[in-house]
């Protein structure tokens, strides 16, 4: 698995759905915690890699939030059809809950110290909309179905590929650059997210 994959495992049996979330360090870590440099690298040098690497944990912290939510979602109860279109519904609603969540907080970090940054939020923000955008579309249509005097299979299998999508996700794509590679690999919370976690 590529590092900045999400760490969790998604499973569909039928539409009775588990996810488990990898864990995370506290949001936030001591200055003296992180300590990018080596020997023979300038004072200019470390604060630049410094600041690189506060940036990329705050990055780690904004779409880890998005895991933290997966890990709450509700299940989906297959007990009758109806059950399973709401409780379906209800899964998708928590799941664009954690996106909105994500993007809000990549959205509100400062700009990046390096453009390899800038550009790696935007990319993410990009994804995470279309897949909340058409997670929001397969909800309506569960929502739109829940009255229905009968209900087809297609219909109880809406919650699939949204969250198939989200299984997918790499929340570290476009952290290629050395600078930004460094950092993820010193960041606390970036260090969390790549761990891929086991059920």
């Amino acid at each position: 698995m590529r590092p900045g994959k999400i760490g969790f495992l998604a499973v569909l049996t039928g539409l009775c759905v588990g996810l488990v979330a990898c864990g995370q360090t506290p949001a936030r870590q001591e200055r003296n915690e992180i300590q990018p440099g080596g020997p023979g690298i300038s004072q200019v040098e470390v604060q630049r890699q410094d600041a690189i690497t506060r940036w990329a944990n705050d990055y780690c912290i904004a779409v880890g939030s998005l895991v933290d939510g997966l890990a709450t979602m509700p299940t989906v109860d297959p007990s009758t059809p109806r059950r399973a279109v709401q409780t379906s519904s209800d899964l998708l609603g928590s799941m664009i809950g954690g996106l909105d969540k994500a993007v809000t907080g990549l959205r509100a970090l400062p700009p990046a110290p390096v453009p390899e940054g800038d550009a790696a939020r935007a990319g993410t923000v990009t994804r995470l909309t279309g897949v909340r955008d058409r997670a929001a579309a397969a909800k309506k249509r569960l929502d739109d179905a829940g009255d229905a005097p009968t209900i087809s299979q297609q219909t109880l299998g809406e919650a699939h590929g949204p969250l198939d999508e989200v299984s997918k996700l790499d929340l570290l794509a476009g952290f290629d650059a050395p600078d930004l590679q460094f950092a993820v690999a010193h960041a606390p919370v970036c260090q969390q997210l790549t761990v891929r976690a086991t059920s």
